[in-house]
């Protein structure tokens, strides 16, 4: 009789633990890891090979990703017959070995023989080293790329530069604006270039320039730039100002007080007032005149009429047109 009360509060107990709901041990939550990229992708330049690929947004669950920490980058040699190996780790608060434009990492490997196939993938990383997705897979047969331009010459002229070197058959060129020694990822022309020559405008005059110019060949259809040479120009304002206007001249005195109206240019350093007598004009100040008027004091006492007109002068010394003559007549006939 005990035994079976026994079983009884036994199964008892067992159906009341059944009706509280639990139906098994809890499951752990999935891990939020960061999303894989899809755009893995390279490109040689300046005799190595640049990696890129864009940061993701999201991580593997689609939402908003918060923990990203890295990224680790593995590299095979497909030639070698070696697996992927660790290459290089990219930790973004560090801020060193890439760099980020336009929400894309960029980084690079210069340990390539020409010939031999090499294989890349990125995986990103939390903060706390945890790897998430796997990315596309890059590879590509390295070449030797082009040796650097020769013969490069550069002439600066009003807010532009020209540049010219020495082609080679079967290669394009790209040309790279310097910007205080950092290496420049993008050229200034908005494609590869087939012949030597290159126009850059929309510069600033009397600045100084500095190009690096890469000879490229196309394989495959991927581009493989070589060194580059630089070379060093400084923009030169050629462009004279305007011809002054509204000149007019009186008798003051035993003179003449020539004036005029303001240029508006930028550059403008002063004017220029010339007198003609017989058919000659003559400068008759010294340094740039800044004012708007002048005053001839030496007007030759036998002259009956005398004419002046005036130009203006700007920093870069370039002079411009002559205004209208102003004739004024000194003694009545």
């Amino acid at each position: 009789m005990r035994k079976s009360v026994i079983l009884i509060i036994s199964l008892a107990v067992l159906l009341l633990i059944a009706g509280c709901g639990k139906k098994g041990l809890p499951m752990p939550e999935k891990l939020s890891l960061p999303g894989g990229m899809r755009d893995l992708s390279g490109e040689g330049r300046g005799g190595v090979l640049f990696l890129s690929f864009s940061i993701p947004a999201r991580d593997s669950m689609g939402a908003e990703l918060r923990d990203l920490g890295g990224f680790r980058i593995l590299k095979s040699c497909g030639s070698c017959m070696g697996a992927f190996e660790p290459f290089k780790d990219i930790r973004l608060d560090e801020g060193q070995g890439y760099t980020i434009v336009n929400n894309r990492i960029y980084l690079y490997d210069d340990d390539l023989r020409a010939g031999f196939r090499y294989s890349y993938r990125v995986y990103p990383m939390t903060k706390l080293g945890t790897t998430g997705e796997a990315s596309n897979v890059f590879s590509l047969t390295w070449q030797t790329p082009p040796g650097r331009p020769v013969n490069i010459s550069a002439k600066g002229d009003d807010e532009q530069v020209e540049l010219n070197w020495t082609r080679e058959d079967n290669l394009v060129y790209n040309v790279y604006r310097v910007k205080e020694n950092v290496y420049p990822l993008f050229p200034v022309n908005p494609g590869p270039l087939s012949t030597p020559l290159f126009l850059d405008t929309g510069l600033e005059n009397g600045k100084a320039y500095e190009y690096e110019i890469r000879a490229a060949m196309v394989k495959d259809g991927m581009m493989f730039e070589g060194e580059g040479t630089r070379v060093k120009v400084i923009t030169v304002d050629r462009t004279p100002p305007k011809a002054p206007q509204g000149i007019k001249v009186e008798k003051k005195g035993r003179g003449a007080l020539i004036a005029w109206k303001m240029n508006s240019e930028k550059d403008l350093l002063g004017y220029n007032v010339y007198r003609i007598g017989g058919g000659m004009p003559v400068k008759l100040n010294g340094e740039p005149v800044r004012e708007l008027q002048f005053y001839d004091g030496k007007v030759p006492a036998d002259a009956r009429y005398t004419s002046y007109y005036v130009t203006a002068l700007d920093t870069s010394n370039n002079e411009s047109e002559h205004s209208k003559e102003a004739i004024i007549l000194l003694m009545k006939e």
